[in-house]
């Protein structure tokens, strides 16, 4: 096959396979993890790159800090940790006044997802919130409380590199190309102030918005089913192996005192070991949609490296649009916001990042603060109920899609000129 193909040019071919692994991306029709696989392999036989390139992104850092720190996700939820912390809040009086309430979910929303799944946060929220408003005699409601919430769980989920999946996918493809890794709270001095002016913008004009274009019947009802059950949640000495496990990797990852794959291996063993989480309920559960994603698509950022396919997308941007840094780095956060609110936000950040650290490269900086800037981007999505999961899951409050809009375009447009300038202030533009 490579004979067949050497009279066009490998990083030609290579260009033409990327394309169609990015309309297959868009499309959405079969798992963004097989995409990736089929395109790696795909690379390997035409000649990209090598065949241990399409597997060598299993023994990574990245990879093994997400597989080990979703096990520890899983333990907490597991063991009734993350409902315990609801209950509190559901039952103090910040719960008497629905704006009060408000930002404080929003608040340990955001903290949360920073180490948590955003999805397994808001499946166990959402009765909680149910629960609280079905017995509130209607100061309380869904409608004004469940987007709010997916909001926070989205953006908060920057905070950290296993916070989301765009992160570790990033992290990955800028390391495959042999430019290094993410730290686990570089993303930090600038998602914490977007966390903060959303939960801001929704306590004063977004809240007041929501009371003057919510007009539909509140669907007092939701999770109400599941939310007694929910509330009998124990302390046991599982729930404190969980949440002091969780502690422990937080405290290695803050002091560096163990590499962040290990620090997570070890977590996961903790509560594995301990009974805290079945292991076959573990892998049961595991997102492993994400973990193959995060392996093969370093296969493709090393098939645009090795075949001279990125140098190439390099030079052709260059061309079209300049070589100033801020403004490549503003298209790229401006188009990720946009793609990541009408398609899934992982599979926005895989077709972004390769494409933009040639880009980087081939005007002389460093692709870092480009990376970055993309993976936080990329969870933006909360204009919309389609990119993000944890906005699909607020759909059972009886929302329409041009609620999202009204309420969530204003502040992705805040958020997205955020990205675009404390970026580069906070980090520069390091050359190369």
């Amino acid at each position: 096959m490579t004979d067949l193909l050497s009279g066009i040019g490998i990083e030609h071919v290579t260009l033409l396979i990327i394309i169609a692994t990015l309309v297959i991306f868009l499309l959405d029709r079969i798992p963004i993890a097989l995409t990736a696989l089929i395109s790696s392999i795909v690379l390997a036989l035409v000649g990209a790159m090598d065949f241990k390139q399409v597997y060598s992104g299993f023994a990574t850092p990245v990879t093994l800090l997400v597989f080990g720190m979703l096990i520890v996700g899983y333990a907490l939820f597991e063991t009734g940790a993350i409902t315990i912390l609801g209950k509190k809040i559901l039952k103090s009086r910040v719960a008497r006044n629905e704006r009060a309430l408000l930002g404080v979910l929003m608040l340990v929303a955001g903290i949360a997802s920073a180490f948590l799944s955003n999805t397994a946060l808001m499946a166990t929220f959402i009765p909680l919130v149910g629960g609280m408003v079905a017995t509130a005699s209607g100061h309380l409601t869904n409608k004004n409380l469940l987007m709010p919430l997916g909001m926070a769980a989205s953006v908060g989920g920057t905070i950290t590199l296993v916070g989301s999946t765009s992160q570790p996918v990033a992290s990955g493809i800028m390391s495959e190309s042999g430019y290094g890794e993410l730290g686990m709270f570089d993303f930090a001095p600038i998602a914490i102030p977007m966390l903060l002016v959303l939960i801001l913008y929704m306590m004063t004009i977004g809240y007041n918005m929501e009371r003057k274009f919510f007009k539909f019947e509140d669907h007092s009802t939701v999770g109400a089913d599941d939310a007694e059950g929910s509330l009998d949640v124990k302390v046991t000495w599982k729930t404190w192996v969980a949440t002091l496990t969780l502690v422990f990797c937080v405290i290695s990852f803050m002091f560096g005192l163990l590499p962040i794959e290990i620090t997570a291996l070890i977590g996961a063993a903790i509560v594995l070991a301990t009974g805290c989480i079945d292991f076959k309920t573990a892998m049961a559960q595991l997102d492993w949609n994400t973990v193959l994603l995060i392996a093969f698509a370093q296969g493709i950022a090393a098939g645009m490296n090795d075949s001279g396919a990125g140098k190439l997308v390099g030079e052709w941007s260059v061309a079209i649009v300049g070589e100033s840094p801020a403004v490549l780095l503003a298209i790229a956060v401006v188009v990720t916001v946009v793609l990541t609110n009408i398609m899934s936000n992982t599979a926005v950040a895989a077709m972004m990042v390769p494409i933009f650290v040639s880009i980087a490269v081939g005007v002389g900086y460093h692709p870092f603060v480009f990376v970055l800037a993309i993976a936080i981007a990329s969870n933006a999505s909360i204009a919309t109920p389609i990119g993000g999961t944890a906005m699909s899951q607020t759909l059972v409050a009886g929302y329409g899609f041009r609620d999202y809009l009204k309420l969530g375009a204003p502040i992705t447009i805040v958020l997205t000129i955020m990205i675009a300038v404390i970026t580069p202030l906070v980090f520069g533009f390091p050359q190369l």
